[in-house]
């Protein structure tokens, strides 16, 4: 049990095994992400599976060789893809992913000596889930990853609270109601009025996704995610205003120079300040229109944060405008799922995105539209299609 473990730990070997464990899951995901466009590909499944086999290792070396089974656990699921035995996919990505989180969690957790985030019995219910995924059957695998995905990390716990279909995870089900991908068709089913504003607005968005490769089709993902958001909660607010927001909220990017939009390193100083203008630009041409009020306040308010740590004026909790806070999440998850050039956080699997959203509650968003959030994403992309 975790109470008879060492809890002794060299700080100076701690500090090395954390670096060592953050370029190996940077690593891992890297491989991740050129695994999803090449799933067949034996050199990037043996890199992951090096990399992998090293945080295994490094365990050992640091003397916390109890929390090797996870590690083992996703080992094993890899070497039954590499033997075939199984087709790799993103549900997996999330899978190996969110194993390695929950690994460094449980060495943080060992670290303070705090004991619930292991134990014995837990640690052997981790590892017997990991395993079913890799002897399930291609028609019972999703789930079986679904129900893994939640015990590793029951922060976000997606299931059903009551259900003819018992306790299934409500990442499997799929709307009954077939939500449109076309844009148009998307716009009518939410009953936005394309009025002559919003038609200019609209047209100004192919433009601006042409202006940089990592632009092409967000509007459309935002829009479906956006409204949806809105509509799952009562459509809070007027339609067209999220609309507006969603297709001039960026504009002022465009304006930004190519080689910022497209630098991979991180930004500098003056460039942020740049960035952290953007938002001034969409507010004063929304404001210069009468009618577009709800919009102007969206688009301005767009970065900033609940805990209000946000730009441009640092506004908290209430004093951000609903219409900002769901674009706020729509367009981080967009961020998360997407590749951006200008942002050092890289594509996640879908879950992944999910969870990251998820961690950021009470932080980044508010509480109540993360939950309207979460009831969305399984309508808007289901895992199972």
């Amino acid at each position: 049990m975790a109470g008879n473990i060492e809890h002794n730990l060299d700080p100076e070997m701690m500090e090395d095994f954390f670096n060592d464990f953050r370029e190996a899951h940077q690593d891992s995901e890297n491989i991740l992400i050129d695994l999803e466009h090449d799933p067949k590909n034996t050199e990037l499944l043996n890199a992951l599976f090096r990399s992998i086999h090293n945080i295994k290792g490094n365990l050992v070396y640091v003397g916390l060789k109890d929390l090797t089974p996870l590690i083992q656990s996703v080992e094993d699921l890899l070497d039954a893809i590499r033997n075939h035995h199984i087709d790799y996919d993103s549900l997996l990505s999330d899978l190996i992913l969110v194993s390695m989180d929950r690994t460094k969690q449980m060495v943080d957790a060992r670290i303070h000596q705090n004991s619930e985030l292991y134990n014995e019995a837990l640690m052997n219910e981790l590892c017997q889930t990991i395993s079913s995924v890799a002897e399930s059957n291609s028609e019972s695998r999703s789930e079986a990853i679904a129900n893994a995905l939640v015990l590793l990390d029951p922060s976000i716990d997606l299931r059903t609270e009551s259900s003819d279909k018992g306790t299934k995870d409500k990442l499997q089900e799929t709307s009954s109601v077939e939500i449109p991908h076309e844009e148009n068709a998307l716009l009518k089913y939410y009953n936005v009025n394309i009025n002559d504003d919003l038609a200019f607005f609209k047209s100004l968005a192919q433009p601006m996704e042409n202006r940089s490769l990592y632009w092409q089709g967000r509007t459309t993902r935002l829009l479906r995610l956006a409204l949806s958001m809105n509509n799952k909660a009562g459509n809070p607010v007027e339609a067209e205003q999220l609309a507006a927001a969603i297709y001039i909220h960026d504009i002022g990017m465009a304006f930004l120079p190519l080689t910022m939009l497209h630098k991979k390193s991180g930004l500098n100083a003056d460039e942020l300040e740049h960035l952290h203008g953007h938002p001034a630009t969409a507010y004063q041409l929304l404001s210069a229109g009468k009618r577009w009020d709800q919009a102007a306040m969206a688009v301005l308010q767009h970065h900033e944060r609940f805990d209000g740590n946000g730009y441009p004026n640092q506004l908290k909790g209430a004093q951000i405008c609903d219409a900002a806070k769901i674009l706020s999440i729509a367009d981080t998850f967009e961020a998360r799922t997407h590749e951006r050039a200008y942002s050092t956080q890289l594509k996640r699997p879908l879950i992944r995105a999910v969870l990251e959203i998820n961690r950021c509650t009470e932080s980044q968003f508010d509480p109540g539209w993360v939950d309207v959030f979460n009831e969305t994403i399984r309508e808007t992309h289901p895992v199972v299609a």
